[in-house]
Formats: structure tokens, sequence, C-alpha cells
């Protein structure tokens, strides 16, 4: 399985593992499964700290690579065709950073895992609830 964490699930992963569902958990630390995280989320949760909204973020800032490393992830680049997808969903939601990883899921085959329920409202992107 291939999956894409969305950033709050990538947040507790690297800091409050205990926040996940056990199951889900399991999935995330399994090597055999492709464990990706889009570029979307370093710009967000950099865009949250320097508004104040994570202050505890700087950290992950500064050394992302590291995180990706620990987790066993890779980055997922946003390409032209990702940022295409995400303004032409016919999704009323209207989070940038959450409709590039629905149309990152969407183009890449991947499962978003979640506990964000505005991802039950659009069609064509796996799921795995966290």
């Amino acid at each position: 399985m291939r999956l894409l964490l969305d950033t709050h699930i990538f947040l507790w992963s690297v800091w409050e593992p205990s926040r996940l569902k056990p199951e889900v958990a399991a999935v995330i630390s399994d090597r055999a499964n492709g464990l990706l995280i889009s570029a979307a989320t370093p710009w967000e949760i950099a865009m949250k700290h320097r508004a104040g909204k994570l202050s505890d973020a700087e950290p992950i800032v500064l050394a992302f690579p590291e995180y990706l490393d620990r987790l066993g992830a890779i980055e997922l680049p946003i390409t032209s065709r990702h940022a295409i997808a995400a303004g032409q969903l016919e999704w009323a939601h209207k989070d940038p950073f959450d409709r590039m990883l629905a149309a990152q899921c969407i183009l890449e085959g991947l499962t978003l895992v979640t506990s964000d329920e505005a991802f039950r409202s659009i069609s064509g992107v796996q799921t795995l609830w966290a």
C-alpha cells in the first residue's frame, strides 16, 4: 500500500504517536508500505508556525528531512500536474493544502491517512481513517 500522510497525521506520527489508532500506527510503521509526505506538508507547517498556530514546530521546520528519515518516508514533490488537478477539483472545500493532498492521492493512486472529516465529501480519494 502507498500512503500519503495528512499534515496532522505526520505531526502525530513524529510528536504524539499515541494519538494514532494502533492499527494505523502499525500500517504507517510497516516499511513494506510506501510512505509519502507531500511537499505541501512542510509548507503548511511552516506557515502555521510563522502564524503562531504551531509554536512548537520549529524543530520540524528546521530539520524536515530528518523527520522524513525517522518515519522512513519520502517526499512527494508538487508538480504542475498536481497543481492543476488541485485547482480543478469539483470539491467545495477551499483549503489549498487539503486540495493538493486530494489531487496527489487521485493522480498518484495513494491512500490518504487522515482524520479530517472534510475528506469524506470528495470522491476519488481513498482514505485510511486515523
